[in-house]
């Protein structure tokens, strides 16, 4: 069980989901999860505990640099929707010398780990048809990232399932905050928000992290209530990161998967990211003045004149 502590101003949107009601379940219970995942819940898994490959990756620590960070590991033994990417694996293995390590127990132990991942997700998700399942591993250390909603490249094609794996042997502390359309109520206007229309959406959530947050060493500088949480080793945590921000506290060896979907999978197609995108600036601009606004944008040198509603 994860330790949280709950400020009692702001909105409890952390969900402790028993995985013996939920894993396999029928078709109201995947439907529920779904619901509360696309609202954009934090949905932590009770009453199971990773262990697949932990006991090797819980020993391995790279060091704090940007190749070391976010490795995509994949196995050519499963379905990840594209083979392995090999200069992906040879990082990994400068590294390994240091950790005591050998290639072979790391590669065992990433197989069993993506393995239990992938039919976790199954399980609980079965719904959601993937293009690709990337297998994602942060193994070094991670100081106070600020609060952000996560503003990914794939947002445009893409929907996505984000399941994130605690391999540590100590805890990954968080705090989360509030919904993305909170938070873009309050600093639509003062973050310009209205200049990312046309736009890839990614635009749109990155400057309203800057206009509330301040950027990723501001921890603490903005003034914004959260939760805290603490996912205990072995804890397995569901979250679509673009919509409810979160504060990366302190943390070590992480497996981030980024399993990627079409909208049409969607339980309520109104929850893709562009849409959501699109119907926050029509809350705040009207329809007719989004509309205006886009058709301008596509007037600009380089773009077609022809606008597009």
């Amino acid at each position: 069980m994860p330790k949280l502590v709950i400020n009692p101003r702001l909105e409890n949107n952390i969900r402790l989901i028993d995985y013996r009601k939920y894993a396999n379940a029928g078709l109201e219970r995947q439907q529920e999860l779904m619901r509360w995942y696309e609202g954009g819940d934090l949905l932590v898994l009770t009453n199971y505990r990773f262990d697949a490959g932990r006991e090797v990756l819980s020993r391995v620590l790279f060091p704090n640099e940007k190749r070391a960070k976010k490795i995509m590991l994949h196995c050519e033994e499963l379905d990840h929707g594209e083979p392995p990417r090999k200069a992906a694996w040879d990082v990994a293995a400068e590294f390994l010398p240091a950790c005591n390590v050998s290639p072979e127990e790391f590669r065992t132990a990433v197989l069993a780990a993506n393995q239990e991942l992938i039919t976790l997700v199954d399980a609980l998700f079965p719904h959601y048809r993937y293009d690709k399942r990337l297998c994602i591993y942060n193994l070094s250390e991670m100081l106070s990232h600020n609060l952000h909603f996560d503003s990914p490249q794939h947002a445009d094609a893409h929907t996505q399932m984000r399941a994130f794996v605690n391999l540590d042997d100590f805890p990954r502390i968080w705090n989360i905050s509030r919904r993305l359309e909170d938070v873009s109520s309050e600093f639509y206007h003062k973050g310009h928000l209205e200049e990312t229309i046309g736009e890839h959406p990614r635009e749109f959530t990155r400057r309203l992290t800057h206009a509330a947050f301040g950027d990723r060493y501001d921890s603490g500088g903005h003034f914004q209530p959260k939760h805290a949480i603490a996912f205990q080793p072995g804890e397995v945590w569901f979250l679509n990161p673009n919509m409810l921000a979160h504060e990366v506290v302190y943390g070590r060896r992480l497996l981030d998967a980024v399993f990627l979907f079409d909208q049409a999978c969607l339980l309520d197609p109104d929850r893709y990211f562009p849409q959501i995108v699109k119907r926050l600036h029509q809350q705040k601009l009207t329809p007719r003045g989004y509309w205006w606004r886009k058709a301008l944008k596509s007037m600009r040198p380089g773009r077609s004149a022809k606008p597009k509603a």
